[in-house]
């Protein structure tokens, strides 16, 4: 119980002290001046997760950190567990949008950094909503912003990776850019499993990119079981 009340201070103490750097970068970006602050909200954003992994006595193990592309993508992992969000922030390369529920913006100092990262909020049961979001971050991608996505929409808590939503696949193919799955397993250890925070072992997997840019539309429709599929392969559990 300690270690979940010394995350929980951390979690909002850092945010508050953090924000006068969000005023500085929030003022810059309002004026058109996102690359002289990009570094800054990246720094920020990493340490503040990585230290949350550290506090809950995470060990992280990470392979093919060697596919992660250099130009714009779409990576999607699975979705375990909230701790998904500070493993990709700080283990799949430098911290890179989000689609993300809309009740994260809800979040006390969560929203402001979440959208200086260029995130976006997806309500699922308000269906144009849900199309807004989808559009706006298929702009954003096709302006060369990569974004991170969960396609199962919901955590899985350990149990079986859940049906893939279509979403991210129309937002990669409209924008004609390689996806990247992402296999997270043992997030749900680290808070689910108990209902507290407790240590555990993660294990991420980043596999090779699958280009989109000249897919038939069978291989479109066969896409989100395609990543499905390469995303389990590299689980040692039963999580099928």
């Amino acid at each position: 119980m300690l270690r979940t009340i010394i995350w929980f201070l951390y979690f909002f103490l850092y945010l508050a002290v953090a924000a006068p750097i969000w005023l500085y970068c929030t003022h810059k970006v309002r004026r058109g001046q996102r690359a002289q602050v990009q570094p800054v909200i990246e720094r920020v954003v990493h340490n503040w997760a990585r230290r949350l992994l550290r506090l809950a006595g995470a060990t992280v193990e990470v392979t093919g950190t060697e596919n992660i592309p250099a130009e714009t993508a779409v990576f999607v992992a699975n979705h375990q567990s909230d701790f998904d969000i500070p493993i990709v922030l700080t283990q799949a390369g430098r911290p890179r949008a989000l689609m993300a529920k809309q009740s994260l913006a809800r979040v006390p100092g969560i929203h402001g950094w979440m959208n200086l990262l260029q995130c976006v909020f997806l309500d699922r049961s308000d269906e144009k909503q849900a199309v807004r979001a989808l559009m706006d971050a298929t702009k954003l991608v096709k302006a060369g912003v990569s974004m991170t996505i969960f396609p199962e929409g919901t955590r899985s808590k350990g149990g079986p990776v859940k049906e893939f939503k279509g979403g991210a696949f129309r937002i990669a193919t409209s924008a004609k850019v390689p996806i990247v799955p992402v296999t997270i397993e043992g997030t749900y250890h680290l808070l689910e499993e108990r209902g507290r925070i407790h240590p555990g072992h993660v294990r991420v997997t980043i596999h090779a990119p699958i280009p989109t840019a000249d897919l038939s539309r069978q291989q479109v429709r066969e896409l989100p079981e395609r990543v499905r599929a390469q995303i389990l392969s590299a689980m040692t559990g039963q999580h099928a």
